[in-house]
């Protein structure tokens, strides 16, 4: 952090840090490696070891888009089986490259993987070579190969070529069995033996490409005849899926479907209430209606029936009437002997008896009184009757 604070503050700051930095011995100083088209073969198919990195490359997605290629060419040279998956930090790849041999001038020739880049804010050519790429390239070849741009003015978009060290075997090494040069940058804790250790290689395989004087951080390139096998990337056991703590999210989403159950149920008991309701109130409308109609009826037989009796009672009245216009008189023996005696058995009720005389049947009255001057006043009252009745 220390050196890319360096460079942000002023262009003095910028030389004074590079004089400092090419006085330190573990600083890789090359500018490129130098190459002869006729000596090797280019372009070739190689790779370069990749760690993963947090925050920004632990996945490889990320990884795959910083080297313009895609996750699954990651995945299967780096034993990956799980793609998308989130990597853990130190994670080793092999992260294939297309390596050729560029001609920058008439007489400098170097060896390198031309990836492009989109500068962002606070990048420099010395953070992306040594953070994003890992030292596999170094600030003095980003200059060399993009002369326009100025190092210290960088605009936040602009497209750099960042030229990733590598070499293609050359004919001999190809007729020895090396089928790749890996890129490899040599870490502070290596010594060739275990970095040989780690390819599967010999000691001296390495020397024979790189030399004896190899300082930390530069690149190494690793002859092999195939790739070895990474270690698969750890993986943390999967959290039983019984009972999985509730987010807050969660919660909300349940109180609400909760809540919108209830408005609904709500809803749906109002609108049964309102139907019960109108239910009933129709029954009763109904049932008032059948009742004045019934009633209305009744009135009706009522008038009907009550015309009825009035004739059957003028009728009644007339017969009377006429009774009493032609009534004849018996004897008392007559009565008597009708009665026989005035007997209980002859009785129909109080002291009137159901008795026959010349074959006609009477209701014989027993009265303490002159039946004949209640026959006066009964022909006065039927006689008023019968002119009442006239009148109507």
């Amino acid at each position: 952090m220390r050196r890319a604070l360096c460079f942000s503050f002023s262009p003095v700051l910028y030389l004074l840090f590079l004089c400092f930095r090419h006085g330190r011995a573990q600083e890789p100083s090359t500018t490129g490696y130098t190459c002869t088209r006729n000596q090797t073969v280019s372009p070739c198919q190689t790779y370069v070891f990749y760690r993963t990195t947090s925050p920004d490359f632990l996945d490889l997605g990320s990884i795959g888009d910083l080297f313009s290629v895609s996750r699954l060419m990651i995945a299967k040279p780096s034993n990956i089986s799980s793609p998308s998956a989130t990597l853990p930090t130190g994670q080793p790849l092999f992260v294939p490259i297309t390596c050729s041999c560029n001609t920058l001038n008439a007489t400098y020739t170097i060896s390198f993987a031309n990836l492009t880049y989109t500068i962002k804010q606070f990048d420099t050519f010395y953070l992306v070579s040594t953070d994003k790429f890992q030292n596999l390239t170094t600030y003095e070849s980003v200059e060399i190969v993009n002369p326009t741009l100025v190092p210290t003015n960088l605009s936040i978009g602009v497209n750099v070529i960042f030229p990733i060290f590598c070499k293609c075997p050359n004919q001999t090494q190809l007729q020895n069995g090396v089928n790749y040069l890996v890129s490899y940058v040599f870490q502070p804790s290596d010594t060739i033996a275990s970095v040989a250790t780690r390819f599967g290689v010999e000691t001296q395989s390495i020397t024979s490409v790189n030399g004896n004087n190899i300082s930390t951080f530069n690149t190494i390139f690793i002859p092999v005849t195939q790739l070895p096998q990474l270690s698969q990337p750890a993986v943390s056991p999967a959290s039983p899926p019984t009972s999985p703590p509730a987010s807050p999210s969660g919660k909300t989403e349940r109180k609400g479907v909760i809540t919108g159950l209830a408005i609904g149920l709500g809803i749906c008991g109002l609108l049964l209430i309102l139907a019960i309701g109108v239910l009933i109130c129709g029954g009763v409308l109904l049932k008032k209606k059948e009742m004045e109609r019934d009633e209305g009826k009744q009135k009706q037989q009522f008038n009907q029936g009550g015309m009825g009796m009035k004739d059957m009672e003028m009728n009644l009245m007339a017969d009377v009437s006429d009774c009493l216009d032609k009534y004849r008189v018996f004897k008392i023996e007559e009565l008597r002997e009708a009665t026989d005696g005035f007997s209980d058995s002859y009785l129909i009720q109080g002291s009137v008896y159901k008795g026959s005389i010349d074959g006609e049947v009477y209701a014989i009255k027993k009265m303490k009184w002159n039946a004949w001057e209640e026959l006066k006043i009964l022909q006065k009252h039927f006689g008023s009757l019968d002119a009442d009745t006239a009148n109507l």
